[in-house]
């Protein structure tokens, strides 16, 4: 089995190439390189190494994931005929793609794969920016961002950023999690003569751009009162200490069932938020029927039963499963299929059939709730007069 040597090109600065790397690049007789946007891969050429890059490769497509893996299908093909040298910038197993692939050949058997130097180009970026690493840190791929991933108590270094269209996409994803004028840097070229910096806010951040494929983005930790109000852990710490021995003596003493009418009662205001058109009122509301929820969940794990991550748990296996036509292979073209679909995952979850009580207090209590809402009239009078639920 031959083997192909994927060896880190390094950091921008040529300097820094370490001279094991350099040798072993000299000696080759041929080189494959990702791409010739590099100065250490120019170097080599200039040097008269027989040098082949993949750039064509990303000409020809405008998806990265269809390059990287015909990127990967060439190297195997070539490795078929003798040993394979391949050159990429920064550090091999740094978010390279390519790397990825070959070690997944690998496992399959099809080749023998060697990681060779290289020095990241996180260590430049790091000194040029001067982020302290141990106040918490982490790295993240701009072309797989989600907001899931973003963490305020945290320095953030993000990669694959490298014109102003892919920093615009990484600003959309930032835009819904951090305030527009968090503070922002682009960094080009760390480490090297023409390193530059490019200081912004996230709202202006794709403003100037430069085309770089040794550009990142650096989002530095942050803090604020608007940030923990955002935060899941935050909101569970909260309603801890409001059940907890020094919390509230009101939260404190409460059961799931002396809450009970609570929740009618905040189920109530949402109701009266929709049928107003109160968006406002409807955040507010909403956010009182979470309260519930988070009150729920504290009190449980004060008994030691369950906890908020117990319910979330519980939903979003719920919502998966229940939807496989959307998260799975099932597939519906009616209501009728789609009812079907729903059903047998009931089934499946154990559910047994039962009178859906809730159905009838839906239909007509939801009736009072909205004569109450637009009319201004209390319950008591819709129901002695509606002589179908008559009480007296």
């Amino acid at each position: 089995m031959n083997t192909i040597t994927v060896i880190g090109l390094g950091t921008s600065d040529t300097d820094k190439m370490p001279l094991g790397v350099y040798k072993q690049l000299a000696a080759a007789k041929k080189i494959f390189v990702r791409t010739m946007d590099h100065p250490a891969a120019v170097m080599l050429e200039d040097e008269g190494m027989d040098i082949t890059s993949f750039d064509s490769y990303y000409e020809e497509s405008d998806d990265f994931s269809n390059t990287y893996e015909r990127i990967t299908r060439t190297l195997l093909k070539e490795a078929e005929h003798g040993d394979v040298l391949y050159a990429v910038p920064g550090h091999p197993m740094v978010y390279e793609t390519t790397t990825e692939r070959l070690l997944d050949a690998e496992k399959e058997g099809k080749v023998k794969v060697v990681i060779a130097g290289g020095q990241s180009f996180m260590d430049d970026v790091i000194t040029a920016l001067k982020i302290p690493v141990n106040e918490n840190f982490q790295l993240l791929d701009g072309t797989a961002l989600n907001i899931r991933d973003l963490d305020y108590r945290k320095h953030t270094l993000i990669t694959q950023v490298y014109n102003q269209l892919s920093v615009s996409e990484v600003k959309v994803t930032l835009l819904d999690y951090y305030h527009y004028d968090t503070p922002v840097f682009l960094v080009d070229k760390a480490g090297s003569a023409d390193e530059e910096i490019i200081e912004s806010t996230i709202a202006e951040i794709d403003f100037r751009v430069p085309d770089s494929n040794l550009l990142c983005m650096f989002v530095p930790k942050t803090s604020g009162e608007q940030y923990d109000n955002q935060s899941l852990g935050h909101m569970i710490n909260l309603f801890d200490t409001l059940v907890g021995e020094e919390g509230c003596p009101w939260d404190k003493v409460q059961t799931h069932e002396s809450l009970e009418r609570y929740l009618l009662e905040e189920s109530y205001e949402v109701i009266e938020a929709i049928e107003r058109e109160d968006d406002e009122g409807l955040v507010e509301e909403l956010g009182d029927i979470l309260l519930q929820v988070a009150l729920h969940a504290a009190i449980g794990k004060k008994e030691g039963y369950f906890d908020f991550y117990d319910i979330l748990s519980s939903l979003n296996k719920k919502v998966k499963h229940r939807h496989p036509h959307v998260f799975g292979d099932a597939s519906v073209e009616n209501m009728e299929d789609l009812n079907k679909v729903w059903e047998k995952a009931k089934v499946e979850e154990g559910k047994k059939a039962k009178v859906k009580y809730e159905k009838e207090y839906a239909e007509t209590v939801l009736k009072w709730m909205k004569t109450t809402i637009h009319e201004k009239r209390p319950l008591h009078e819709l129901i002695t007069g509606d002589d179908q639920h008559e009480t007296r």
